[in-house]
């Protein structure tokens, strides 16, 4: 990819650990070396998400088939069935029809997830800006979950 040195500028460790792991030759495959860290797994699900949004929110579900059939053939998978049905579900769950996604098993989830977050690397590639800013989006959303909800501290007598 040739962009490996740009792409270490990530704010968390978690960030840093993706951004190497896209920069791999096998970024998928890499990506999944990630599953034992909890805090790169669940950033690698919002990564998912914002990649998932910045593409698809507003296009057609046929733009949404036509871009996992490539996908599928491009990591030499089953480009139809069961498969592409849960890649196209991931998909439209991560743009508004969570209940779409339901029956995908989470380890199914996660390869899938490890795919298409992979194939932001693909050739010709996302530049690496735009790949530690889609990072950093992720890290954010992650940080504004992560902040306690509603929680009291202390009470106010009136």
């Amino acid at each position: 990819m040739g962009q490996t040195g740009t792409l270490d500028k990530a704010a968390t460790a978690a960030g840093r650990l993706i951004l190497e792991a896209l920069g791999e030759e096998r970024p998928a495959r890499s990506l999944s070396r990630l599953s034992d860290s909890p805090r790169a797994v669940r950033l690698l699900r919002e990564l998912f998400t914002v990649a998932v949004r910045r593409s698809f929110v507003g296009r057609e579900p046929r733009d949404i088939t036509r871009y996992v059939r490539d996908l599928l053939e491009y990591q030499a998978l089953p480009a139809g069935g069961e498969l592409a049905r849960e890649a196209e579900a991931m998909i439209r769950a991560a743009i508004g029809e969570p209940e779409l996604a339901h029956g995908v098993p989470e380890l199914r989830r996660f390869e899938l997830i490890c795919h298409m977050v992979g194939d932001l690397v693909r050739p010709p590639g996302a530049p690496s800006g735009e790949l530690t800013a889609l990072v950093d989006q992720a890290e954010q959303r992650v940080a504004r979950f992560d902040r306690p909800r509603n929680r009291v501290v202390g009470r106010r007598s009136m």
